[in-house]
């Protein structure tokens, strides 16, 4: 069968994308562009390393007992209501206020560890996602661009065996984590209460390849994990799981890339026309609610009030902006724009955390130069003066 430019394109870029837990922010318009920029970045861009990673599934701190008990003594005022910055607002590591602590926790690759506001644990290797299990942790270690599920007790020791994953996400309130795991002949996902108190319920996918994997992208509510999957034809679908019953598949996107536990809308690539690549975001029913062709989409802040959005453009090098986006319209707030020195390529990474919904935490690299900044959605910036976000770098991760 012959194929059209456009749709051997489509292919090139969604193939891009399967690549196992890839740290790189491919996008689909990014594999469509590349090539017309690879002559000028690569000098520049030459032995540029990647030497630590923010992955955190949730807020780390949250109380084991639940919830806090409500006073009957209300407080005797309110905190004002955060101011919210329009416009765009410049972001330069070298003018900005520092941070002496990081604000949410971080992974170290390059000498493995979990740097949190309450110290630093050193791990048996390199992990791209760590959170709270049971009495100790669970996560996905990375080796030669493949991940690993890896369990480790208190002390940061592996504490059960290993399987291939497709990744890991939790919900923003820490009370559910999901997982996918290969078996050996099909991929299953595991939904499952970190404190143990509930039965994990897993979901089994038809026998399969490896290659087929299954990834989770997020919960939209309560149990129910939204996952995609993968073919021979690197086509990818959408399902919703729920209770451990067959998936229930979600149309309207070409490929999911985030989910809001607290509205139920998931977002992602929409669609693809000559010019370039749209995202927009749907509902359970796979019911088109915004679209934009101005931004791709990432995370949704913990409320889902705001989703991060960064340009359709971008490609390994970095989005020249990041963006906050209304989480029911798509409607653009405040952008974050790297100062980036003539001649010198940089951006920011596609992967970023929030830290509750005023800020977020990214990592931006210019020329040879990296640095982790919290960037306030009342415009301050700041960035964070750990000794691991030196020059040997950080990025973001953020599993929601």
């Amino acid at each position: 069968m012959n194929h059209t430019p456009l749709e051997d394109q489509v292919h090139d870029a969604l193939h891009r994308r399967v690549a196992p837990l890839q740290h790189a922010p491919f996008t689909v318009s990014d594999v469509r562009r590349r090539a017309r920029r690879v002559q000028r970045r690569r000098a520049a861009a030459a032995g540029v390393a990647v030497a630590a990673v923010l992955a955190i599934a949730v807020p780390f701190g949250l109380d084991a007992t639940g919830p806090a008990q409500r006073s009957e003594v209300p407080p005797a005022t309110q905190p004002p209501a955060p101011s919210i910055a329009s416009g765009t607002v410049l972001v330069d590591p070298s003018s900005a206020e520092t941070l002496a602590q990081t604000p949410v926790p971080l992974l170290d690759v390059d000498a493995p560890s979990l740097i949190s506001p309450d110290g630093t644990t050193d791990l048996p290797g390199p992990f791209s996602v760590l959170t709270p299990y049971l009495d100790g942790w669970v996560g996905v270690a990375m080796n030669e661009g493949t991940g690993t599920l890896r369990f480790l007790g208190a002390d940061g020791t592996v504490d059960d065996g290993s399987s291939p994953t497709g990744g890991l996400v939790a919900s923003p309130d820490g009370t559910r984590v999901a997982w996918s795991e290969y078996t050996g002949s099909q991929w299953e996902v595991v939904v499952a209460d970190p404190s143990g108190s509930i039965e994990p319920v897993r979901t089994t996918f038809p026998p399969a390849p490896q290659e087929h994997r299954v990834e989770p992208v997020g919960f939209v509510a309560g149990d129910e994990v939204v996952v995609r999957t993968f073919d021979d034809s690197v086509d990818t679908r959408t399902y919703v799981l729920r209770g451990g019953g067959q998936p229930i598949e979600v149309a309207g996107l070409l490929e999911a890339d985030s989910a809001s536990a607290a509205t139920g809308l998931v977002a992602g690539l929409s669609r693809l026309t000559a010019d370039g690549a749209c995202s927009g975001a749907v509902n359970g029913a796979g019911t088109p609610v915004w679209e934009t062709c101005e931004h791709s989409l990432g995370a949704f802040s913990p409320s889902g009030a705001y989703v991060v959005g960064t340009d359709p453009e971008a490609d390994a090098y970095g989005s020249p902006t990041v963006s906050v986006l209304d989480g029911s319209t798509g409607e653009e707030i405040v952008t974050f724009e790297a100062a980036l020195p003539r001649r010198t390529v940089g951006g920011f990474y596609s992967q970023v955390a929030w830290e509750g919904d005023e800020a977020l935490v990214v990592r931006l690299f210019r020329g040879e130069e990296y640095a982790m900044m919290r960037l306030g959605l009342d415009s301050t910036v700041r960035r964070i003066d750990i000794d691991s976000a030196g020059a040997s770098g950080l990025t973001v991760a953020q599993p929601w």
